[in-house]
């Protein structure tokens, strides 16, 4: 999603709103990077196999490596792959009974 200069909020100067674009330019160009070279290759593992003891409303997917782990790596996977990557990917790991609606809702 572009971030435009009227997204700017109220009392941020130009220098700071530049300095965002600029962090938030950089941060995304990282996650591209690592969905180029490592995910594309070597996809990750399904929260229900990559953490098999960690129940889907655990707080652990709301702060720390859970969290992470779901937005850096499974739902970058699912950002940057083709239609055709996810439908093989969902072929391969069909979702846990515990975790059904998470592929709907990580390609929304």
């Amino acid at each position: 999603m572009a971030i435009l200069a009227s997204d700017k909020p109220d009392g941020t100067t130009d220098e700071q709103w530049n300095k965002y674009i600029e962090h938030k330019a950089t941060w995304d160009k990282m996650l591209k990077d690592r969905y180029d070279n490592e995910l594309k290759h070597t996809p990750p593992k399904p929260p229900w196999i990559k953490y098999p003891n960690r129940h889907p409303t655990d707080i652990f997917w709301r702060m720390g490596n859970g969290e992470d782990y779901l937005a850096d790596y499974f739902g970058l996977y699912f950002k940057y792959s083709s239609k055709a990557e996810i439908n093989a990917y969902k072929l391969k790991y069909p979702e846990h009974t515990d975790w059904l609606g998470t592929y709907e809702s990580i390609e929304n």
